[in-house]
């Protein structure tokens, strides 16, 4: 719609250094490196059963964030029209609508305000929220129904995933379902899309891949975090304490596993498949980049909830 280009177009007339910095670093609220820092220190320094909680939501709402934007395949704005830039180039030109950091943003920050029932807390995920959206905006590489589509998403999940999941008697096996299900739709949504992207000139690799980045990494994540959780409840079953020191030393040393975890596997696979020079006809290459994706993050996910907590017990922390 014109009048949401005009906005974009509008806010971007009106740039500065100040407020691209601005934009820039409130963007980051709605990025996996900081739903890995209160992930982390919830889950290993706080309450393990609300972390789980809070991770189970916001990993759900990724995912279903991931398939929408699949089957709606909406182009971004910077893509659309000239006269908008791309702000923040390290985005991809994977569909638009609904609005990934928007939606996590408000999923992660209203959980917390909605677990934790702390007034502070609600007024803070209204505020980040609002600035993640606009900051979408403002980078060039989201429409208005975009942010608010994903905003809404968000909150509705923050209210009722964690309901729901108290209402599971046999967690267990809604662990394994939830494995087979998400991963059956990830078959589905591939085989969709290489058809889609075939012609008699081959499979558009480039594209199959970009429009699938997302969803592979999210249910891999997915995965990996459901693996975790039960694998941790059987086999590690820590407890949280409030001893400063010690969970000072957890948060780091966990934060610091899992980064290692993601940047080694990356330079491995990237090794292995390089995906930013995916060209015509490269389908297998394009898929088996999908298949390290979700790989390297259920690997991250496993690890850093499932087997980084056995440290605790054997080094006293």
């Amino acid at each position: 719609m014109n009048f949401e280009i005009d906005i974009i177009v509008w806010l971007q007339n009106n740039r500065s250094s100040l407020l691209d910095s601005f934009f820039q670093f409130f963007t980051l609220f709605g990025e996996e490196t900081v739903l890995i820092l209160i992930l982390g220190f919830i889950y290993w320094c706080y309450d393990k059963k609300q972390g789980e909680v809070i991770g189970l939501t916001v990993f759900i709402s990724i995912a279903i964030n991931s398939v929408l934007k699949v089957i709606i395949n909406r182009s971004r704005p910077f893509l659309v029209d000239s006269r908008i830039e791309n702000l923040k180039p390290s985005t991809s030109t994977s569909s638009s609508m609904p609005s990934g950091h928007t939606q996590t943003a408000a999923t992660t920050y209203f959980s917390l305000s909605t677990l934790f029932k702390k007034n502070w807390l609600l007024i803070t995920a209204i505020v980040i929220t609002f600035f993640v959206a606009l900051s979408r905006m403002y980078l060039g590489v989201h429409y208005l129904s975009d942010v608010l589509t994903g905003a809404a998403l968000g909150i509705l999940m923050a209210i009722y995933i964690p309901k729901l999941l108290k209402k599971i008697e046999n967690k267990r096996r809604f662990y394994i379902l939830s494995i087979i299900t998400i991963n059956v739709v990830l078959l589905i949504v591939l085989i969709v899309s290489y058809i889609g992207n075939n012609s008699d000139s081959g499979v558009n690799a480039f594209t199959l891949f970009e429009t699938n980045e997302n969803i592979f990494k999210m249910f891999g994540t997915m995965t990996g975090f459901l693996i975790a959780i039960n694998f941790e409840e059987k086999h590690v079953n820590f407890e949280n304490h409030k001893m400063l020191l010690k969970n000072i030393i957890r948060f780091v040393l966990g934060l610091a596993v899992i980064m290692a975890i993601r940047y080694l596997l990356s330079f491995i696979f990237d090794m292995i498949v390089d995906t930013d020079n995916l060209v015509q006809g490269q389908g297998f290459k394009a898929i088996l980049g999908l298949l390290l994706d979700y790989l390297r993050y259920a690997t991250m996910l496993f690890i850093g909830i499932g087997v980084y907590p056995m440290l605790f017990k054997k080094i006293n922390i």
